[in-house]
């Protein structure tokens, strides 16, 4: 089947939500853009009012998550099966078919708008092909659901083998199952909300407690729009992204007989910010640092709105040199952030990062560098949100075999709540997106993954 190229003609149409969808689709999917780039730049898009862009928001981040589950609908009923090359054919039948099966469209809208984009883009012929798919996906829904593949086959092969051997099948089939559906909103509270207040703040946002300080709700609208915004008084951060520093704050009133206001922390790698808010919010005295401009403005900008005064440095963290040495160093690793698929499902559609290489040495320089510029009886926290063992465990592993004078600080059950199923035999954290339970129907379960690792320097 070989596609038409669209005329001028063609591109001048009027274009419903639907076809700005086809059009981010192919940028997406087959022009590995960031979805979240395009649509801060189209035009198209920031013309649809407030529902379309809603409507078109779930379509891609659905079509990202079940594109695999998908084609194998739509290839089945098709006598020869799509070839890959087919592009705007594919797409059209992708978007068709996760509208029909799991958004539940009506297939009259459905189908209408897909017949018109396939007369528009690849011909009359291609669009009677649309036309006869589509009509057998409506009349045989029920067969649809019982073929589709589990959810883990919406991964890319290279994560699915390399989560299945790490973490076994069971966990692989939950972790997917998770990502399959747009993550709930975590809310961490500042310790400067009154408890009254932090109570009132929960019933506006109709959340539930589901941490110390955390706030899970579902709420879809805007950030600014939530209550107390401008306050200062509570920030975006996942349940499991504020594990790390609620741990490091307890390691450290254990570690030093010092008060926690004269330990002096250095955050690497710190933008947007929320580990710098959790550690300014508990009064320690913080040298956050960032390289890259555009992240170190957004950090701005939140710590402005919580009314922190950060001090913020410009430097790579792996080159960084203080005039000082400091007490402890929290390493929040730049990595491929495949423990983030359930609010990055881009990760769905991609292939194996070609810089993984690049970021392990980055993620062991940035180790390296801490040791040297640590105090003695220091510690570092090193954190990443890669499910990748090469990128946590791996990375651990080779610092302390390169550092002998550093050793293993453990973590136990005691140190936070929900973490005892997390802890690994080494004494490191492993969060599993699956792992946490809540025991709510009010709340969705899970959370983002993380590897977490405490080492000390020894006198």
């Amino acid at each position: 089947m070989i596609e038409q190229k669209t005329s001028n003609t063609q591109k001048k149409i009027n274009k419903t939500v639907r076809l700005v969808a086809l059009e981010i689709w192919i940028l997406v999917f087959y022009k590995n853009k960031k979805f979240d780039d395009i649509i801060k730049k189209s035009f198209d898009f920031n013309k649809l009012d407030k529902r379309d862009k809603s409507f078109l928001f779930l379509l891609i981040n659905t079509c990202m998550r079940r594109h695999n589950q998908a084609q194998k609908i739509y290839n089945k009923y098709s006598r020869f099966g799509i070839k890959k090359k087919n592009r705007y054919l594919n797409s059209i039948l992708v978007i068709a078919t996760i509208q029909l099966i799991w958004l539940e469209i009506a297939p009259y809208a459905v189908l209408n708008e897909a017949v018109n984009q396939a007369k528009i883009y690849i011909g009359d012929k291609q669009s009677k092909l649309v036309n006869a798919i589509l009509r057998k996906i409506v009349s045989n829904k029920n067969d649809c659901l019982n073929f589709i593949p589990e959810d883990k086959y919406n991964l890319p092969e290279w994560l699915l083998k390399s989560w299945t051997s790490s973490y076994g099948e069971k966990n692989v089939n939950e972790i997917a199952k998770i990502a399959m559906e747009p993550p709930p909103l975590d809310i961490v509270i500042s310790n400067k909300m009154k408890k009254s207040e932090l109570e009132q703040f929960q019933l506006n946002i109709s959340g539930e407690k589901i941490l110390p300080n955390v706030i899970r709700c579902n709420l879809k609208e805007s950030i600014e729009s939530l209550p107390r915004f401008s306050d200062g008084v509570w920030w975006i951060q996942d349940a499991a992204s504020q594990i790390p520093c609620n741990l490091l704050l307890s390691k450290i009133k254990q570690h030093f007989s010092q008060s926690i206001d004269s330990i002096k922390v250095v955050d690497m790698c710190c933008a947007p910010g929320g580990k710098t808010a959790q550690l300014l919010d508990n009064k320690l005295d913080v040298v956050s640092i960032e390289k890259n401009k555009l992240r170190s403005h957004k950090f701005k900008e939140n710590m402005k709105r919580l009314n922190f005064n950060p001090n913020l440095i410009n430097a790579k963290a792996e080159d960084y040199l203080p005039n000082f040495k400091p007490d402890v160093i929290l390493i929040d690793a730049p990595c491929s952030a495949t423990g983030t698929i359930r609010k990055n499902p881009d990760i769905f559609i991609k292939p194996a990062p070609i810089n993984l290489d690049d970021l392990i040495l980055t993620q062991d320089n940035i180790l390296n560098n801490a040791s040297k510029i640590l105090k003695k009886n220091g510690l570092i926290m090193y954190v990443t949100c890669s499910l990748q063992k090469i990128e946590g465990e791996r990375r651990i592993e080779k610092f302390l075999k390169k550092n002998q004078s550093f050793s293993i600080v453990p973590f136990f059950s005691t140190d936070y709540p929900m973490i005892s199923d997390c802890i690994t035999k080494e004494g490191f954290i492993r969060i599993l997106p699956n792992y946490f339970n809540f025991n709510s129907d009010d709340v969705m379960n899970g959370s983002d993954g993380f590897f977490i690792a405490l080492v000390k320097m020894e006198n």
